[in-house]
């Protein structure tokens, strides 16, 4: 595993925390208020482009 540069929690650890952030990028295409495309901006957050709706990773809407 030295030729990958880290051990094997490591690298397992970076897969699972790059699978969650594409996962959430694929559930907020659309934003779940207005139903509008939304865009990537500063810092991994997206923005509505009809409502101006901010969501940031994590969010849980109720």
């Amino acid at each position: 595993m030295d030729a990958l540069g880290g051990s094997p929690i490591v690298l397992g650890g970076a897969a699972i925390v790059a699978l969650a952030v594409w996962g959430w990028w694929q559930f907020y295409q659309f934003c779940p208020h207005c139903g509008a495309p939304t865009r990537r901006v500063q810092r991994g957050w997206l923005r509505c482009r009809r409502c101006g709706r901010q969501y940031r990773r994590g969010l849980r809407l109720r």
